[in-house]
């Protein structure tokens, strides 16, 4: 972005330019939409202020998280009724989006937009007064649920009709803030009442024996708790995953796709900081910041090591001698909408074969590192069965009899996970968000035969 549309888009002006340019930038996926925020927000001499700032996101936000409902209003809006929802002819369509994110933008901050552009925050007052007036009756089921077509199409085999609204709903609602109470420091109750006595309204989560849950997104920096490592974020669906593992003091054990650790973080308290845990991943940027969690959770025996990729000849001295394996593989990550509603229009079925295929290489190179007896774990944060169930017996296809599957309920009993029984489908880990209150997340599990 050059100096001249720098300080274009800072100026109040020009704010209609800064709505819709939100939208643009954020449908390239170069960046997430809290970056692009935080660019267009803050560039050039006049920075917005902060409610400005807080409206735009929520604006962008829920344009993302209902973009079929938006692009089938804007469409007749401007009298544009047969524009197709392609991302790619959207994201340079400044008018189109334009006009869907001023009808997106929050009512009750229309003062805010007022302040920046006073023909903006008419232009949306008229746009949502015409819009109140349409019936969405007519229009297809993707529009209703603010879904693409291609992702209902891959849930209508597995969910009814009313209960996709359900998981739409999930989807396009704020999600809680999940905390991960470090077993190596402090005990969950005693971290709830820390938190408690902060004026913050935590409780336990309902399924994961170290969880906690707060309501709303809360600052958890500066925080006597979180400094002090008694407490880490952890979605309770990830959470759920370290238990199917089931790590033991002593053992060797690898998170083979680590990502920023904190799966990482949670197998090593379940080590009680003994034995050998070692993080892997192909992308050094996402391994920065883990020695620094480490080091406040007291984590002292973790090893961390970017990969050339799933073959990586140092990973030959591993072979047939780690206890417990766990691939959190690279996923469309369809199953966290609640927090990435752009991931919804960034994927699509070539991107999700491409994915399947780069999970299935993971897998088999992970396997090998199983000594005999021991477990591999296999998981997801998607709710596709092209990421999940076929994967799984594509695998179990490649290794015939080298693996026994073992049943998810049980592990999780084992780790003393309530409710284990309402967790599964099959062998498998199956978590939705409107059923279960967390991210979707899909896992198997199985113990080396030979």
């Amino acid at each position: 972005m050059t100096a001249a549309v720098r300080r274009r888009l800072s100026a109040p002006a020009a704010a209609a330019s800064l709505v819709a340019a939100a939208l643009q930038q954020t449908l390239h996926f170069r960046q997430p939409p809290e970056a692009v925020l935080a660019h267009l927000a803050g560039v050039g001499a006049r920075r917005l202020a902060q409610r400005a700032r807080q409206a735009l996101g929520d604006a962008l936000f829920g344009a993302l998280r209902a973009l079929p409902r938006w692009h089938w209003l804007a469409r007749r809006l401007l009298d544009r009724p047969d524009a197709p929802l392609e991302v790619a002819a959207l994201r340079d369509d400044a008018a189109l989006c334009r006009a869907i994110m001023l009808l997106a933008w929050p009512p009750a901050e229309l003062a805010a937009l007022h302040a920046l552009d006073a023909a903006a925050a008419d232009e949306a007052q008229q746009l949502q007064g015409r819009a109140a007036g349409w019936d969405l009756q007519p229009a297809p089921l993707s529009v209703h649920l603010g879904l693409p077509d291609w992702l209902l199409q891959r849930l209508q085999p597995w969910l009814a009709v009313p209960e996709l609204a359900a998981l739409a709903q999930a989807w396009h609602a704020p999600a809680p803030v999940d905390l991960r109470v470090n077993r190596l420091k402090v005990r969950r109750a005693q971290a709830q009442q820390a938190l408690q006595a902060l004026g913050l309204a935590v409780v336990p989560t309902p399924y994961a024996p170290h969880g906690l849950r707060l309501p709303t997104r809360t600052r958890l920096a500066g925080l006597a708790p979180y400094e002090d490592g008694w407490v880490e974020v952890q979605d309770e669906g990830s959470q759920l995953i370290v238990a199917l593992v089931g790590a033991r003091r002593g053992e060797t054990v690898v998170d083979f796709c680590a990502g920023a650790g904190g799966k990482t973080l949670a197998l090593g308290a379940e080590m009680h900081d003994s034995g050998r845990l070692y993080a892997f991943d192909t992308v050094a940027r996402r391994l920065l910041a883990l020695p620094a969690r480490l080091a406040r959770a007291g984590l002292t025996q973790v090893v961390t090591l970017q990969l050339a990729d799933e073959n990586d000849e140092r990973l030959q001295r591993l072979h047939g001698k780690v206890d417990r394996v766990l691939v959190d593989a690279p996923c469309s990550g369809l199953g966290t909408l609640r927090r990435h509603p752009e991931l919804a229009w960034r994927h699509d079925p070539t991107t999700v074969a491409t994915l399947a295929a780069l999970q299935r290489r993971i897998l088999l190179a992970a396997a090998r590192l199983v000594r005999p007896g021991g477990r591999l774990v296999y998981a997801t944060c998607s709710v596709l069965p092209e990421e999940n169930e076929a994967v799984v017996q594509a695998f179990e296809a490649d290794q015939p009899g080298a693996f026994e599957p073992l049943a998810a309920q049980r592990l999780l009993q084992e780790a003393r996970v309530e409710q284990a029984a309402q967790l599964v489908h099959g062998p498998y880990l199956r978590l939705w968000p409107h059923r279960h209150g967390c991210d979707g997340f899909f896992a198997a599990a199985w113990q080396r035969r030979v």
